[in-house]
């Protein structure tokens, strides 16, 4: 699938489901500190750009781990994701598994892919705690 994705290319976290990812693994306070500074604008029609409603897709991520992007940040993109976190609990980045919005669906794509991200991550914070 082609995206406009491109090493060093920044976007905005609250689009992609390894920055809500991130965001979910912050304080509130910071995570509207970065609102404030950088907006909520629509990449696409299924972005979210209401704060409430981002908080409350940030609460279910802290419950669950996992973050999703259906189409947020492009169309025709699916992505699933966790925060990658230090010892102390701080995001220092995200893992997350992405492809096209009709292959990453239904059971596979809320089920199967979150597990595998979940514990690839896990694998990873252990590497970065006792490496």
């Amino acid at each position: 699938m082609q995206t406009d994705a491109v090493i060093g290319k920044r976007g905005y976290l609250h689009s992609s489901a390894s920055g809500k990812a991130i965001l979910a693994a912050l304080p509130d306070e910071r995570v509207k500190e970065i609102l404030d500074e950088h907006g909520m604008p629509a990449s696409t029609e299924h972005t979210t750009i209401d704060v409430d409603t981002l908080f409350t897709e940030l609460e279910e991520i802290l419950d669950t781990g996992v973050a999703f992007n259906e189409e947020e940040s492009t169309m025709g993109l699916h992505a699933v994701a966790t925060a990658i976190c230090d010892a102390d609990g701080r995001p220092v980045g995200a893992l997350s598994i992405s492809g096209p919005a009709h292959r990453l669906k239904g059971k596979p794509f809320r089920q199967e892919l979150p597990n595998l991200v979940l514990a690839s991550a896990n694998e990873l914070e252990l590497k970065l705690e006792f490496q």
